[in-house]
């Protein structure tokens, strides 16, 4: 597909956006409105895919596990974004967990009046399946990464996308707006978490981002993109 190192790390942007005003508008009338607390579960691995969550506010995280049994954080999900549609059109089971991150207000609409609005609407099937493709291209990118030797250049590639994703423009740099601890950053490169610590630890010293307990701000955005690309502090 020809991304390159800053390419392949952006994110596409949230489905609902992506779909024309009166197929959004419809959509937006379907299923019944839900809030999930922090840390709640909005969806199980494992379960049946008899609904899809489209969420409205908050953040969620995708998770699952390794071979090992270990979490890993798969993706954050946004306001706009689906969940749970891959199990409803090919009528399986769930693949990942979703988590919110704080409290999140979604729309829960049945699989039936899923399906029948994606029938309806050949435009937000397409986009359906865009989301789909985007998330295999990530995913294997993210399996590619974790080979990576330098363990600075992967947590930076993973802050870079993350600012991307829910980064908040301050004076001091760019907060990235959800609260995660050093192991849910560590599930998320995946790397263990005492070579996210020691890598947060250069970043820090070379001024390219300030943290402290689950708050991250990158504070020079173009070094750390070249961290990204070229692997060095």
């Amino acid at each position: 597909m020809g991304l390159g190192p800053e390419a392949a790390e952006e994110r596409e942007r949230p489905f609902l956006e992506r779909l024309d005003e009166p197929v959004r508008a419809r959509l937006l009338e379907m299923g019944t409105p839900q809030t999930y607390e922090s840390r709640q579960a909005l969806m199980r691995a494992g379960e049946p895919g008899d609904f899809v969550m489209l969420l409205r506010h908050g953040y969620v995280k995708v998770t699952s596990a390794d071979r090992m049994g270990a979490t890993v954080i798969l993706d954050v999900g946004v306001p706009g974004d689906l969940h749970g549609e891959i199990a409803v059109i090919a009528g399986g089971i769930r693949m990942a967990d979703v988590v919110a991150i704080e409290e999140v207000h979604v729309r829960r609409i049945a699989a039936s009046e899923f399906n029948r609005f994606l029938l309806d609407h050949p435009s937000a099937m397409r986009e359906v399946l865009v989301s789909v493709a985007r998330r295999f291209v990530l995913a294997q990118r993210q399996r590619t990464q974790s080979w990576k030797p330098q363990a600075v250049a992967r947590v930076a590639t993973r802050l870079d996308y993350l600012v991307g994703v829910c980064g908040i423009r301050t004076p001091a740099g760019w907060r990235i707006g959800i609260p995660l601890s050093q192991d849910e950053l560590a599930q998320f490169i995946p790397m263990g978490r005492t070579m996210v610590a020691q890598a947060l630890d250069k970043l820090r010293k070379a001024g390219v981002v300030a943290s402290s307990r689950r708050a991250i701000t990158v504070v020079d955005r173009e070094a750390l993109r070249m961290i990204t690309e070229k692997g060095v502090t």
